[in-house]
C-alpha cells in the first residue's frame, strides 16, 4: 500500500496516514520495512525518488508516524550517499548472532507451532548454520521440518539428516523440483528461467521480481514447479488476482548462493545480469517520463544497449520493457537507422536468390522503416530481379497434392488431401469453385482439352468428372479395387486414364464412362500417368522404380524405362513425343528416348525426393517439384539449371506450366499453391526473354520503336520496344553473335560474330563482310550510314564501304583484341577499346591514330562519345569508367562504385548523364559533370554486358548473360517500385526476422 501510494505522488502517502489517524489524536503508526535494499536493486531511479520523498514528507508532517527499516550493511553506504541521507543518520548496526542466539532462532518458531526438537538437535542445527546465509537457510529448513512433521511432533535427527541438514535442505528441494520437470529438457532451460529472478548490484546478487505475464507458457510451467517447491513465491493466491500484474520472486536469496547449479550460472552470467539491470533502469526511467523522446537512447549509448540486448536475447533474458526502449530509440536515431538500412541491404545483396521473398521484405523494410540508402535501393532492385512469385492460392486445409493449368490459360485446378479440388482464377489467384466429393483425399486433377471439365482421382477408388462452370459431378468412373492415384485426359478428349494402388492402369471412355482397357504389368503402386501428344500411347510411373510406355489399343507394354534407384511418381512427355521425363525418390530426373529407351539426359540439383515434373510448351525446359521445398527449372538440352523457386514452407508436390510458357504453378504440403514468373519481372518496363542463351548486345532503332538483340544462340531478333513482341529473327550466322547495330536510317542491321564475319542484314538479304579467320566483336555505323567499322580478335580496325563491301582501311596499333568501336558524332573520328588496356582515337580521313588513352589497369571493353565530341568515356575490367579529354588525351575523371568488371558505357543524348553496365549485375547512371553516382536503376540476374540510351533519353536498354534484354526507366520512381514490390510478397516479416536484422518492431 505504501509503495503504491508513493508511486502516485509523495503527498498521497501522507494523506493516507491522515485518514488512518482521523478521529484519534493519540493513535500512532509504525511502518516496518524489511529488506530496504530492494528499493536500490529493484526500483528505477524515479520510483526510488518518489518512495523516499513520500517517507520524508510523512515523517515531516506527522509526528505520530514512525518507521523502522532493515537493510543489508553493504547497501548502507549507497543510502548515506543519496539525496535522502538525512533519513539514515545514526543507523543501528546489528552484528552477527552467536550460537546461543541461533539456538533460540531454531527453537522459538518451533514452540509457536507446537513443534519440538530431539535433545541436542537444536544446538546441532545452530552449529551447522555457520554461513552468511544462516538465517534464510534456517527459515527454509524450519519450514520444511514443519511440513514434514506437523504441529505437536518432535523433529528427530534422522528427519533432519534426510532433509539435507541446514546447507542441504534448500539444494535438495531445488534438485527435486528439477527432477519433477522431466519435460523441461534438462536443467539448462530451468536455469535460464531462474536467472530472470536474479539481479546484480555492485558485486552482490539479489532477488528480482518478475511479472508473470512476461513469461512464456513453458517458463510459467517451470516457475509453478518452483512455487510448489516453496523456492519461489508469487502474489497470486495471496489476495491478488492474476490480472497481468502478478509477480513472483525467490523465497530466499540463499537459493542462488547455496544451490550450486544456480550459483554457478549466476557467476558465469554476472556481467550480463548487471547489464540487464542497467537496461531495465533506463527503460523504467523512460516509462516514468511518459515515454518522453528526451529519455530515448542515442549514439554510442544506443549502440551499447543494442549489443547488450542482443546478448540478453540469445540468453533468453531480455524483457519487453527493454525491447520497447531500444526499438523506440532506434526509430529516432537516424544514424543508426542508416546503418541498419545499409546492413540489411548488404545482407540482401549477398544472397538474394536464397529466399527472394525475404529479400524483398527486408529491402522494403530498410527503405520504408529505416533510411533510403543507395545500398537498400540497390537491394530492392536486386531482390526484385530474383523475385518470381506472382500469387499465392489459399483455401485448402491440407496438402495440395497436384496442380493443373487449364489449356486456355485462364484457370488453375488443385487437388488436396483435405478431400476437395479447387478451381482458381489464374490471374487474380481467387478461388472460384470448390469441388467436394466423398471427402476422400484427392491425389490428382487434370483438365479436359477444351477447359470445360476436370477429372479427379481420389482415395475412394474412383475418378470423378466435374463440370467446371457449375461445380457438379458429371460422371463417376469405377472399377478400381484400391485407392486412386493419378488421372489424365487424352489429347482428343475421348479417353480418361487412371492409375491406382491396385497396380492396374485403367482407361475409360470419357463420354460414356465405359471401362475400355486395363493395363497390367507394374509390380507396385502406380502413380504418374500421361498421354503421348498424339494420343496413341500412355506412360505410367510406379513405385516399382520403373515407368512403362503402353500401346493403349493393344494394351501391351512397348517400352519399360528403368534406371531409377527409388520410386518413380512423375512422368511427362515432351511436346514432340520423342522424349519421356521421369522423376524419382532418388532425387533425379531422367529424360529417355521414347523409341530406343536410351537415356538422353540426367538432371540433378534437388536434394530430396522429386515428386512431379512438367515440360514447358516449347519443350526447351522442364519444371520439377521436390521434398526439398523447391521447384526447379532445367534446360532440356544441356541439363543446365535455369531457376530455383523458393518460398513454400514444406514439400512441393505438384508443378504445372501455363499455356504460354511464361508462368509455373506449384502445390505444396503447406496447403498453398503458388504461381511464379519463369523469368522474374523486376523494376524494368519491358522484358525481352526470347533467346535461349545469353544476350550479348541490345540496340535501339533510331526511332526508338524497335529493339535488336544479338545472342550466343547465333540469332539476331527484332522486337517491339513497347510490347516485347518478337517481329523477326535472323539465323544467318553460324556461331555466337557479339554485336548488332542499326543503320542511321533504321532499315539495316550490322552484326559481328564468332563465325569470323560481319554481316549487313537488310530484310531477307544479307551482305557478308569477310574478316578472314578472325572473330568480330564490335560493329558501328558511320553517322551518314555509308560506312561500317568493325573490330575483333585480329586487333585491327576495319572500315568498310557498305555499298560495295570494299575494305576502305585497316588501321593497326592495338596489341590484342578490339572489343568496342564507336564513331564520333561528326564522323571524323573512331574510338576503339581493346584488351591491351588502351583506347585509341583514330582520324578517319587521315587513316591514322590521333591519340592513345592510357591509364586503365585492365581490359577496356567499351567506349562512347559525348554529344559535343569533346570527351569519351571508357568501360574497363578494372571496375571503373574513365572520362577522357579527346584533345589532350588526359583522363579527367574516373567513375568508381561498380563491384565488378564494367562491360559497357553510353553517354546520354543530352550529354548530362553516363550509363554503365557491369559484371556486378547492375546498371548505374552517373553525372557526366561531377562524376557522382546518381543511382542503380536496374539489376539483372547475371552479368550486364550492354547498355544504351533510348533516342529520347528517358529509358535505358540492357543485355545480360541471364538471357534477357530489358528496358528500364532512366529515373525510376522509388515509391511506385516499392508499391510494386509489396504485391510480390504474400507474408510479412516475423518479429524474429526483425530482431535478427535489428529492424524496428512491426508498426
Amino acid at each position: 500500500m505504501c509503495y503504491d501510494a508513493s508511486a502516485r505522488s509523495p503527498a498521497a502517502f501522507t494523506q493516507e496516514l491522515g485518514r488512518i489517524h482521523q478521529g484519534s489524536r493519540f493513535r500512532r503508526s509504525l511502518l516496518l520495512i524489511d529488506q530496504l535494499e530492494e528499493v536500490m536493486t529493484l526500483a528505477s531511479d524515479r520510483e526510488r525518488e518518489l518512495f523516499f520523498e513520500a517517507l520524508n514528507d510523512a515523517l515531516t508532517r506527522n509526528s505520530r508516524f514512525w518507521v523502522v527499516a532493515t537493510v543489508r550493511v553493504e547497501f548502507l553506504r549507497e543510502l548515506l550517499d543519496s539525496a535522502h541521507a538525512d533519513l539514515f543518520q545514526n543507523p543501528v548496526a546489528i552484528g552477527a548472532i552467536g550460537r546461543s542466539q541461533l539456538t533460540q532462532v531454531v527453537q522459538g518458531p518451533g514452540s509457536l507451532v507446537g513443534m519440538d526438537f530431539a535433545p541436542g538437535l537444536a544446538e546441532t542445527i545452530a552449529d551447522e548454520a555457520g554461513t552468511n546465509d544462516a538465517l534464510p537457510l534456517l527459515a527454509f529448513l524450519l519450514q520444511e521440518l514443519y511440513f514434514a512433521t506437523g504441529p505437536g511432533a518432535t523433529v528427530t535427527e534422522d528427519l533432519y539428516r534426510r532433509l539435507g541438514g541446514v546447507a542441504g535442505a534448500l539444494a535438495r528441494q531445488a534438485d527435486h523440483a528439477v527432477s519433477e520437470l522431466s519435460d523441461a529438457g534438462g536443467i539448462d532451460p530451468v536455469l535460464r528461467v531462474l536467472l530472470k529472478f536474479v539481479t546484480i548490484e555492485g558485486q552482490q546478487a539479489t532477488r528480482r521480481r518478475v511479472t508473470l505475464a512476461e513469461l512464456t507458457a513453458e517458463e510459467r510451467h517451470i516457475v509453478d514447479a518452483f512455487v510448489d517447491a516453496r523456492l519461489l513465491v508469487t502474489t497470486v493466491g495471496n489476495g491478488e488476482l492474476d490480472d497481468g500484474r502478478a509477480q513472483a520472486h525467490v523465497a530466499h536469496e540463499a537459493l542462488f548462493r547455496q544451490w550450486p547449479p544456480l550459483r554457478q550460472a549466476v557467476e558465469v552470467g554476472a556481467e550480463r545480469l548487471r547489464r540487464r539491470a542497467e537496461l531495465e533502469r533506463w527503460a523504467d526511467d523512460w516509462q516514468w517520463s511518459g515515454r518522453s523522446a528526451d529519455y530515448l537512447l542515442t549514439g554510442e549509448r544506443l549502440a551499447l544497449a543494442q549489443r547488450w540486448l542482443a546478448a540478453l536475447e540469445e540468453a533468453g533474458q531480455a524483457t519487453e520493457g527493454v525491447r520497447s526502449l531500444v526499438d523506440a530509440s532506434r526509430s529516432r536515431d537516424l544514424a543508426f537507422l542508416r546503418r541498419v538500412s545499409e546492413s540489411v541491404g548488404r545482407h540482401v545483396l549477398a544472397n538474394p536468390e536464397q529466399d527472394p521473398e525475404l529479400s524483398v521484405l527486408l529491402s522494403l523494410a530498410a527503405l520504408g522503416e529505416c533510411a533510403a540508402t543507395p545500398v537498400a535501393r540497390r537491394a530492392l532492385f536486386t531482390a526484385l530481379a530474383f523475385s518470381q512469385l506472382r500469387a499465392e492460392l489459399t483455401g485448402h486445409t491440407d496438402t495440395i497434392r497436384h496442380v493443373a493449368w487449364s489449356p486456355d490459360g485462364r484457370r488453375i485446378a488443385t487437388a488436396s488431401r483435405d478431400g476437395s479440388a479447387r478451381i482458381f482464377d489464374a490471374g487474380s489467384g481467387r478461388c472460384v469453385t470448390v469441388l467436394e466429393g466423398s471427402g476422400a483425399m484427392v491425389e490428382m486433377v487434370c483438365w479436359s482439352p477444351d477447359s470445360t471439365m476436370v477429372a479427379t482421382a481420389s482415395r475412394d477408388r474412383v475418378v470423378r468428372l466435374w463440370e467446371v462452370a457449375s461445380g457438379t459431378v458429371v460422371r463417376v468412373l469405377t472399377g478400381a479395387t484400391d485407392a486412386g492415384r493419378g488421372v489424365a485426359w487424352s489429347p482428343d478428349g475421348q479417353w480418361l486414364a487412371g492409375t491406382f494402388r491396385d497396380m492396374v492402369v485403367r482407361v475409360w471412355n470419357a463420354a460414356t464412362g465405359e471401362l475400355a482397357h486395363e493395363l497390367h504389368g507394374h509390380r507396385e503402386d502406380v502413380w504418374g500417368v500421361a498421354w503421348s501428344p498424339d494420343g496413341t500411347r500412355l506412360a505410367t510411373a510406379s513405385h516399382d522404380r520403373t515407368a512403362v510406355i503402353w500401346d493403349v489399343t493393344s494394351e501391351a507394354a512397348v517400352l519399360t524405362v528403368a534406371g531409377h534407384t527409388d520410386f518413380v511418381e512423375g512422368v511427362a512427355w515432351s511436346p514432340d513425343g520423342s522424349s519421356l521425363a521421369t522423376s524419382s525418390g532418388d532425387h533425379t530426373i531422367r529424360i529417355t528416348d521414347t523409341t530406343t529407351g536410351q537415356l538422353r539426359l540426367l538432371l540433378r540439383g534437388h536434394t530430396d525426393y522429386v515428386w512431379n515434373i512438367a515440360w514447358s510448351p516449347d519443350g526447351r525446359q522442364i519444371a520439377s517439384a521436390s521434398s526439398d521445398r523447391t521447384a526447379r527449372v532445367f534446360d532440356t538440352c544441356d541439363a543446365r539449371p535455369l531457376a530455383v523457386l523458393r518460398g513454400h514452407r514444406d514439400t512441393v508436390w505438384g508443378v504445372a506450366w501455363s499455356a504460354d510458357g511464361t508462368r509455373i504453378a506449384t502445390g505444396s504440403a503447406d496447403s498453398t499453391a503458388r504461381t511464379w514468373d519463369v523469368r522474374p519481372r523486376g523494376a524494368e518496363n519491358v522484358l525481352i526473354a526470347g533467346h535461349g542463351q545469353p544476350v550479348n548486345q541490345a540496340a535501339w532503332s533510331p526511332d526508338g520503336q524497335r529493339i535488336a538483340t544479338a545472342s550466343d544462340d547465333g540469332t539476331v531478333a527484332i522486337w517491339n520496344a513497347a510490347t516485347s513482341e518478337e517481329i523477326s529473327r535472323s539465323e544467318r550466322h553460324r556461331d555466337r553473335i557479339w554485336d548488332v547495330a542499326w543503320s542511321p536510317d533504321g532499315e539495316r542491321l550490322a552484326t559481328g560474330s564468332s563465325d569470323r564475319s560481319a554481316q549487313i542484314l537488310n530484310g531477307d538479304r544479307d551482305e557478308l563482310l569477310d574478316h578472314r579467320n578472325t572473330a568480330v566483336e564490335a560493329v558501328a555505323w558511320s553517322p551518314d550510314g555509308r560506312r561500317v567499322a568493325t573490330g575483333g580478335h585480329d586487333a585491327v580496325l576495319h572500315v568498310w564501304d557498305v555499298a560495295t563491301r570494299a575494305e576502305l582501311a585497316a588501321l593497326v596499333g592495338h596489341q590484342t583484341w578490339i572489343g568496342g568501336v564507336a564513331w564520333s558524332p561528326s564522323g571524323r573520328y573512331i574510338a576503339t577499346a581493346s584488351d591491351d588496356r588502351t583506347c585509341r582515337i583514330w582520324d578517319v580521313p587521315a587513316n591514322e591514330a590521333w591519340t592513345v588513352l592510357r591509364g586503365h589497369e585492365n581490359y577496356v571493353d567499351s567506349v562512347t562519345w559525348s554529344p559535343d565530341e569533346q570527351r569519351v568515356a571508357t568501360a574497363s575490367g578494372d571496375w571503373t569508367v574513365g572520362i577522357w579529354d579527346v584533345a589532350t588525351g588526359h583522363r579527367s575523371g574516373a567513375l568508381r562504385g561498380h563491384e565488378g568488371r564494367v562491360r559497357d558505357v553510353d553517354w546520354s543524348p543530352d550529354g548530362a548523364t553516363i550509363a554503365s553496365a557491369s559484371d556486378d549485375r547492375t546498371v548505374r547512371v552517373w553525372s557526366a559533370e561531377t562524376g557522382e553516382e546518381l543511382g542503380v536503376i536496374g539489376v539483372h540476374q547475371d552479368k550486364v554486358v550492354a547498355v544504351s540510351w533510348s533516342p529520347d533519353g528517358r529509358s535505358l536498354l540492357t543485355a545480360s548473360r541471364d538471357g534477357t534484354a530489358r528496358v528500364w526507366p532512366a529515373d525510376p520512381d522509388l515509391d511506385s517500385l516499392q508499391a510494386f514490390a509489396r504485391n510480390r510478397v504474400v507474408r510479412t516479416l516475423t518479429e524474429e526476422e526483425r530482431r535478427h536484422h535489428m529492424l524496428p518492431s512491426a508498426p
